[in-house]
Order: structure tokens, then C-alpha cells, then sequence
């Protein structure tokens, strides 16, 4: 009897933290969504300024940037945000999103050719 009550815990247990991921995954879609500049960028944990003009665009399910990972400059890009990532499913690339409050800043960190970047990008108001 008691194993069938620890057996229905478990599972509730489980449930809630499903539940929980999926809308720490909602929450975090949502709130990156609008436009982002970069305003401070280490390459393998050293500051580099050749990243400067550096912008993100999150719109729904899309991702606009001009981020150094492919020749053409700028692209838009196909995304899936999970739970504290954002891949980029054109160029595999996968972006992690930094504890933070996502309000003014976004810290990302990404691998790309080997080099570990960590990328500070600040709100901006659209343009349009």
C-alpha cells in the first residue's frame, strides 16, 4: 500500500517539474522577444571590440542577427528556445541564456569555431 502512495508522489513530482520547465521555456520566449545590442563581448574570456554593432532581433519563432556565424550578414534564422537555450536551427548553433533578468539585459554564451563568446546585450527600442 505504501508503494503505491510513494509511486503516486513520484509521478506528481515529476509532472510539476514538466510543468515548471515548460513555462520557464514560455517565459523566457517571451521575454527576449524586441530587438538587443551588444554592449560588451569576451572571446574565450577576454573582452574583444571587434563584435561592436552587434545586434539580436528575437521575433516569435525567428531570430534576425547580424552575429558573425555565417558568411551573409545580416540573417534571419529559424530558433527553438528550451528551457535556458536558444538554438539557432539553420546553423545549429546553440545560444545559452545567462540567469538574469531579462528586462534591460541578456547575457549569452555560445560556442562557435571553438571559441567560447559571452555575449552582454542591452533592450533597444525598435525602430519602427
Amino acid at each position: 500500500m505504501h508503494s503505491t502512495h510513494y509511486l503516486i508522489l513520484i509521478l506528481a513530482l515529476l509532472a510539476l517539474a514538466a510543468a515548471c520547465s515548460e513555462n520557464t521555456t514560455k517565459d523566457i520566449q517571451k521575454d527576449i522577444q524586441g530587438n538587443w545590442e551588444l554592449y560588451s563581448a569576451e572571446r574565450d574570456g577576454k573582452n574583444i571590440a571587434t563584435l561592436e554593432g552587434t545586434y539580436f532581433n528575437f521575433a516569435g519563432d525567428t531570430l534576425v542577427s547580424n552575429f558573425p556565424i555565417v558568411p551573409k550578414i545580416p540573417y534571419t534564422v529559424p530558433i527553438k528556445v528550451t528551457s535556458n537555450t536558444i538554438t539557432n536551427l539553420a546553423q545549429d548553433v546553440v545560444f545559452i541564456v545567462e540567469p538574469e533578468n531579462y528586462a534591460d539585459t541578456l547575457h549569452l554564451s555560445t560556442m562557435v569555431k571553438g571559441n567560447g563568446f559571452d555575449l552582454m546585450l542591452r533592450r533597444v527600442a525598435s525602430s519602427e
